[in-house]
């Protein structure tokens, strides 16, 4: 067994190396980017009882929200408004991202996808997904049958 927090340092190092990668893998799927890939800034948290995904989301209508969860990844899909802007006039600066966007992330631990939840407030969509005991490394006996010939 390592020390305490070590586990967890692990973890956090694994999140953010594999959003880092997945990132750098959206970078190059996409084209004509006036900004970041999807304008979408996520906090995530992990507890003892819970992996936490805040998402900024402002302007974003929850009705074009899509959330998907598999046992690898959580998808988040929407679509932000282009903002109203009288075209005689124009922009002096454009920094805030528009249009459809794509989140994937990789889960960074076991979570139990049937209970997973979401509000969305003031502009941010928050993601509780329960977390599960950790199966891997487990060590399981598999029975030996005589075969039959």
């Amino acid at each position: 067994m390592g020390q305490p927090g070590c586990d967890d340092d692990l973890v956090q190092i694994r999140l953010q190396l594999a959003q880092l990668v997945r990132t750098l893998d959206q970078l190059t799927q996409c084209k004509d980017l006036t900004g970041p890939p999807t304008g979408v800034c996520i906090d995530t948290y992990l507890t003892a009882s819970e992996l936490i995904y805040l998402i900024d989301l402002p302007g974003v209508d929850v009705n074009s929200l899509k959330i998907s969860l598999t046992r690898e990844a959580l998808v988040i899909e929407g679509l932000r408004p282009r903002p109203p802007v009288d075209c005689a006039q124009g922009y002096l600066l454009a920094e805030r991202p528009f249009g459809p966007f794509k989140r994937t992330l990789d889960l960074p631990v076991p979570v139990d996808t049937s209970q997973a939840g979401a509000t969305h407030k003031n502009g941010v969509l928050t993601i509780r997904l329960p977390r599960m005991a950790e199966r891997r490394g487990r060590v399981r006996e598999v029975p030996i049958r005589r075969a039959t010939d």
